[in-house]
């Protein structure tokens, strides 16, 4: 017993002692970013912006790689197969957490085979209506819809996005009947309120921030918590007394099985860069705000999130279709 507990010891102070040396000298290659959904879009340019800092201050490429599909989990799914040395992350973000609960049957398990490292950044979403639409406040929104259940109808960038999200969450809480039009991208959903051919959406704040700008859109609410700094007289919709609280939010996942140290090396580096001043401020030119935190934190709100909207998909009938 005394021989076995001894190598066990040893065993757990090599692999500690492997672990550690491996933070130390972390990393010693390129590293690569995994980013589910197409260049240019909110995650992308996080991701980015986020690797250009972490390379400079790891003096080696940080190479990001989009590998859009199935909702951003074809992305996860590369990276869960990666080895285990903290070389190949990947950036996890609201989207893929409900195309999981949306799968009849996911191939993996988020939470079990990937180690949370640590938040990025979170952004709320903004209420914009076409200018035909009278309603300047929600309330008026709400009256205006039931009374005219015809123009009742929302887009968003897909099913499960954050602007379908908010809008199911609308209708409950609202006591509205909307049709949702789905499309393949934000891009040409918000072009198609901008034109008239669907009267709503709860848009991301930097592509409807200059359009509000010139007029081609009403901003009415922002689906955050607190107000935005983008829309700082713009109301929540919890202050116009509707119970809708929808964060579009990044984070980085390592493969199970890295090294804690490792983990622990990513995330302190991530802290610093979010810490810099000129890297919060662009985030917040995206609509949103920094994040950080420890991976026990991060790997929290991950749980979170999964029950929340377990919960809505559950109750407001969402499919992947």
């Amino acid at each position: 017993m005394l021989r076995r507990l001894l190598l066990s010891a040893t065993f757990g102070f090599f692999a500690f002692a492997h672990g550690w040396a491996g933070a130390q000298t972390y990393p010693a290659r390129p590293v690569h970013v995994i980013v589910g959904f197409a260049a240019g879009g909110p995650t992308d340019i996080l991701a980015r912006l986020t690797g250009e800092r972490l390379s400079r201050l790891w003096g080696q490429p940080v190479v990001v790689e989009n590998r859009p599909g199935a909702g951003g989990l074809i992305a996860l799914d590369v990276v869960r197969r990666a080895p285990a040395d903290g070389l190949v992350f990947g950036v996890l973000n609201l989207n893929q957490i409900v195309a999981e609960e949306l799968l009849p049957k996911p191939t993996f398990d988020i939470q079990k085979e990937l180690v949370a490292v640590s938040g990025l950044a979170q952004q709320g979403n903004v209420l914009v209506v076409n200018p035909a639409i009278p309603a300047k406040t929600p309330s008026e929104l709400i009256a205006y819809l039931k009374a005219h259940p015809a123009m009742a109808n929302y887009a968003s960038g897909g099913n499960g996005s954050p602007a379908h999200l908010a809008g199911e969450l609308f209708k409950t809480q609202a006591g509205v009947q909307m049709t949702h039009v789905a499309y393949k991208g934000a891009a040409p959903a918000l072009q198609d309120v901008v034109s008239g051919q669907v009267n709503l959406m709860f848009a991301a704040a930097p592509p409807a921030l200059p359009l509000v700008k010139a007029g081609k859109l009403r901003a009415l609410a922002v689906t955050s918590a607190k107000r935005m700094a983008q829309f700082p007289d713009l109301p929540t919709l919890a202050e116009s007394g509707i119970s809708v609280d929808v964060l579009d939010w990044q984070g980085f996942v390592v493969p199970r099985g890295t090294p804690a140290a490792v983990v622990s090396k990513i995330n302190a580096d991530l802290l610093k860069v979010m810490a810099a001043p000129d890297f919060r401020e662009r985030v917040g030119s995206l609509g949103g705000e920094t994040a950080g935190g420890t991976p026990s934190e991060f790997a929290a709100h991950i749980a979170a999130e999964t029950r929340k909207w377990r919960k809505v998909i559950k109750e407001s009938g969402i499919t992947a279709n």
